[in-house]
């Protein structure tokens, strides 16, 4: 077991010296496998008959790929001899294939010697396919040496030989090679002459967008993009070949056409581009945008989709483009307007009317071309309409996406695209519902909701999904409505689909909060009638329990503290169901100048600061840390300190991380002291009971220095070896069970491995009792757990208490409470005995480092207990509250706990609890648990199953 420590801490700790003669080691080598290396198998290509045995060979060369640094240039050797022999281009391929494995994956290749190697075998190859494949290795390798550019350039004029093949997979590889191979200077270093040199490659690239086959157009105009993502910037030249590739018939061209003509409209927007009759100028991101609204109505989904995504992220546009992306009658002003002069000269010119003096005088003008007539024109009429009605979930996804950022930048179209978004809650997909209600929710600061809207918002609230409604508490919280009606219905509508949807009632509270401080001249009027407060008799006291009330106090109480005027209208029961909602739910209920919090507000608001917090803590600590006073002195101190530290808790929830941390400290010292001091050796339910308590200080608080986190560790390697002295007898002479004490051996072993590696990080010098433990694991690695044990139980015991680390007042504590079940539910579950009942859980965990090790554990009365893994999808993040500044996450669980078990003669209680699974990396055994939270019980009543019809 020794042997898992660090060799620092052998040398560091170990102060035993030993005279004579050094023992003789053994040098231990394990000898290599004939068949593991590769090379074997590459020795064995000139033995294959066939090519079909060479190319068997082949595929186990690369499924092993093991090569010794010796034989690496030897197999690339015979694979090149055997390149040039071989008949069978399928096994040639495969050759180039393993060249490119062998440089990416052995260290020891020279990569320089396999590009020479295989520029030369692709040279007088004949085979289409393995001139690609050469290609994409030299694609590969070359990667590897970049900053070469000599080299660069030498692979760039490889693929421009081979750009004259006919094969569309190799001129797709060499476009492919120039693009990210070409060496390109930085921008403060180009000279007219580089510039000059890489226009050309870009032109060469361009020439290839007009090739015969797709696959090389598309591969064209992705080199042109590649180019400019490696910081070459594209000229606007490009501009007119990329619109005359969005009518191409393959929907590859397009799509990529798609792209430059986004990026060069962004890029030059005020370019200056004339239409087609010659007369018109449109400026170059407004004709960009209307060719890319055109690509809506494109027959592929592909390129719908992409469409609608690069609108959202296109800038600068006219407004008047912009808004005819919601309206499908073209506008009068797309085009210039010309004067009734202008009208008449061209009437005169096209001969529309005959003078009588010439032969044919009135024959037409000119001839006007069939294809030139367009019945319904595109453009950016509608675009925006087309794609929110397209079939397809993708295409209204990413146009829903779209019409979000647009609007979040441009006023005047969040307000026109409202009716847009609000259609959007009736579809047919939920996370299309899902995404046009968080979309309305980030343009809310735009926009204003009317009566006719609200119609069909507050009609989703009876949704199914939880998520859907929950979303739309989300956005009507940040919404504004225009008058007092549009406010009525909402609160109306919310507390009657509170009665349908019981579960929503924290999602309400929060809706309403946000509503009442967001609506505060609008809610005065309604004061009287939500309060039912009559100017001449005195009403019945409502019930401050009842969801429906508990929601108009939420929303009259933050709207009164923007509006003083309502202060009068409360009457006496209002005001102490205020004091109680401020008690119980604070973070719902602002600070009111009414009752009792007339006096308290000053108090309340002044609150403690970090110094009055750190010269508490050290007031408290100050003597527990004193090694002159004897132990039973300091004990005491500590006991009175764990008092006064847990009483800081509950007065000051911000600094409650911190004072349980220490509190927590002080009790782990003190059960640790009682336990060893104990006649009959240390209690096996005390020392779990301490473990649980240092796995809660390792794990459960975020914001511990690592000073601190070494002390943390030093206490748990002094439980851990108390364990290990229960487990083996502490010494007595009668052993404890084998697999026990050789457990907890592990453990100890594990602990000072990672205590050694804290201690050096932290900078912190270990205790007598650490370098007691270091020396005995390095004594040697045959050491029994009971010798072990007899060695380290006096240096526990003679070891000094631990000094508590000193506080630190941005300590957090990770928590969950558990909403449903309620824990004073009645409700009896019932289900066959044998099968599985289903209880629904709801549970907030706070300031959690990974949401992955959360579990639910459930614990039934014969004390079998389950920890269960709740699914990825079933924790979601808070929406009041996501992130916090340590890096942790707040996140909710909503899931469904499966409880079985045999028949019972009465209902009994199953307690069930929010968990953190801690790895503690040490053994076989399932990882232990720390509990976040009290447990709650759950009543439970297995019936025994009915036989027979």
């Amino acid at each position: 077991m020794a042997a898992l420590l660090k060799k620092r801490a052998l040398a560091e700790y170990n102060k035993s010296f030993q005279d004579g003669p050094p023992s003789k080691k053994l040098h231990i080598v394990k000898k290599p496998l004939i068949g593991s290396s590769a090379a074997a198998f590459v020795g064995l290509l000139e033995k294959c008959k066939s090519s079909e045995e060479a190319l068997q060979l082949l595929l186990r060369i690369s499924d092993c790929l093991q090569f010794q640094e010796s034989d690496v240039e030897e197999a690339i050797k015979k694979l090149s001899e055997h390149f040039q022999s071989e008949e069978d281009s399928v096994v040639r391929v495969k050759i180039l294939w393993l060249f490119c494995d062998i440089g990416l994956e052995c260290p020891v290749a020279n990569l320089n010697n396999l590009i020479d190697l295989t520029t030369l075998l692709i040279k007088n190859e004949t085979s289409h396919k393995v001139i690609a494949q050469g290609l994409a290795t030299l694609l590969k390798l070359g990667g590897k040496l970049s900053e070469d550019k000599i080299l660069m350039m030498r692979l760039v004029s490889v693929a421009r030989e081979n750009l004259k093949d006919t094969s569309h997979q190799v001129k797709c590889r060499c476009l492919q090679l120039i693009s990210e191979l070409y060496p390109l200077c930085p921008e403060m270093d180009r000279t007219l002459e580089t510039i000059a040199e890489a226009d050309a490659v870009v032109k060469l690239l361009a020439e290839y967008s007009n090739a015969e086959d797709a696959r090389v157009r598309c591969e064209a105009f992705q080199s042109l993009l590649t180019f400019h993502e490696r910081g070459h910037v594209l000229s606007a030249v490009h501009y007119e070949q990329a619109c005359q590739a969005l009518s191409d018939d393959y929907e590859i061209v397009r799509e990529v056409a798609l792209k430059l003509v986004w990026l060069l409209g962004n890029k030059y927007p005020e370019n200056t581009i004339t239409m087609s009759d010659g007369e018109t100028k449109m400026r170059m991101v407004d004709e960009a945008f209307i060719r890319i609204c055109s690509a809506v109505n494109d027959l592929c989904m592909q390129v719908r989709a992409l469409a609608c995504s690069l609108l959202g992220t296109t800038r600068g546009v006219s407004d008047r483009f912009l808004l005819q992306t919601l309206d499908k009658q073209l506008m009068s002003n797309m085009k210039r307007k010309r004067t009734a002069h202008e009208r008449g000269a061209e009437l005169v010119r096209s001969g529309a009317w005959a003078s009588g003096r010439r032969w044919a005088d009135d024959a037409p003008g000119q001839l006007v071309e069939t294809h030139a007539v367009q019945l319904l024109p595109g453009g950016a009429a509608g675009a925006f309409v087309h794609g929110l009605e397209d079939e397809l979930m993708e295409v209204r996804t990413a146009a829903v996406d779209a019409v979000c950022q647009l609007s979040m930048e441009n006023a005047v179209f969040a307000t026109t695209s409202l009716d847009f978004l609000v259609d959007m809650f009736n579809d047919e997909i939920e996370d299309v519902r899902l995404r046009a209600i968080d979309s309305l929710t980030r343009i809310a600061h735009h926009i204003v909701l009317r009566e006719d809207q609200l119609e069909t918002i507050l009609g989703a609230l009876e949704d199914f999904s939880m998520d859907v409604r929950e979303g739309l508490h989300r956005m009507l919280g940040a919404c504004s409505v225009s008058s007092k009606t549009c406010l009525e219905m909402c609160i109306d509508k919310i507390l009657e689909n509170l009665k349908r949807y019981p579960q929503d009632k924290r999602s309400t509270f929060r809706c309403m909060q946000r509503m009442g401080g967001a609506h505060a001249s609008l809610v005065l009027p309604l004061t009287a009638r939500l309060l039912a407060v009559h100017p001449f008799f005195h009403m019945p006291e409502p019930d401050v329990e009842d969801p429906a009330y508990m929601c108009v106090l939420i929303l009259t109480l933050n709207a009164a503290a923007k509006c003083t005027t309502m202060l009068p209208l409360f009457e006496e029961h209002t005001i102490k169901h205020y004091t109680y909602l401020r008690d119980t739910m604070p973070h719902l209920v602002p600070h009111l100048p009414i009752g009792e919090a007339k006096l308290t507000s000053v108090k309340s608001e002044a609150g403690l600061d970090d110094s009055a917090v750190r010269r508490f803590f050290a007031t408290v600590l100050r003597h527990t840390d004193n090694s002159a006073l004897s132990p039973r002195v300091r004990l005491a101190m500590l006991r009175a300190a764990e008092e006064q530290l847990d009483r800081l808790a509950e007065m000051e929830p911000l600094f409650a991380g911190a004072a349980v941390f220490s509190a927590l400290f002080a009790r782990c010292v003190r059960a640790l002291h009682g336990a060893l001091a104990a006649p009959d050796g240390p209690p096996a339910h005390a020392l779990s009971a301490l473990a649980q308590d240092t796995l809660r200080l390792q794990h459960q608080f975020s914001g511990v220095t690592e000073q601190a986190r070494a002390c943390v560790g030093q206490l748990a390697l002094r439980v851990t070896a108390a364990r290990l002295c229960a487990a083996a007898g502490g010494g007595g002479g009668c052993g404890g069970p084998a697999p026990a004490a050789l457990s907890a051996q592990a453990a100890l072993t594990h602990q000072a491995e990672l205590l050694d590696r804290q201690l050096a990080a932290a900078g912190v010098e270990p205790d007598p009792f650490t370098i007691g433990v270091f020396q005995q694991l390095s004594l040697g690695a045959d050491n029994k757990p009971l010798a072990l044990a007899r060695a380290l139980l006096p240096l526990l015991l003679a070891a000094p208490l631990p000094v508590i680390p000193p506080p630190s007042v941005d300590i957090r504590m990770c928590t969950a409470t558990i909403i449903e079940p309620a824990s004073d539910s009645d409700t009896v579950l019932r289900f066959s005995a044998g099968l599985a009942g289903g209880a629904a859980l709801e549970a907030e965990v706070l300031r959690v480092r990974d949401p992955a090790a959360l579990r639910v554990r459930v614990a039934y009365p014969d004390r079998q207990a389950h920890a269960l893994a709740p699914p990825r999808d079933h924790l979601r993040p808070l929406d009041h509250h996501t992130t916090n500044d340590d890096g942790t996450v707040n996140v909710r669980l909503l899931t469904k706990v499966l409880i079985s078990h045999g028949v019972w003669t009465e209902s009994c209680g199953v307690d069930v609890s929010v968990c953190l699974a801690v790895d503690e990396g040490a053994g076989r055994d399932a990882a232990p648990l720390v509990d976040l939270c009290r447990p709650v019980r759950i009543t439970v009543a297995p019936k025994p199953i009915k036989r027979g019809l």
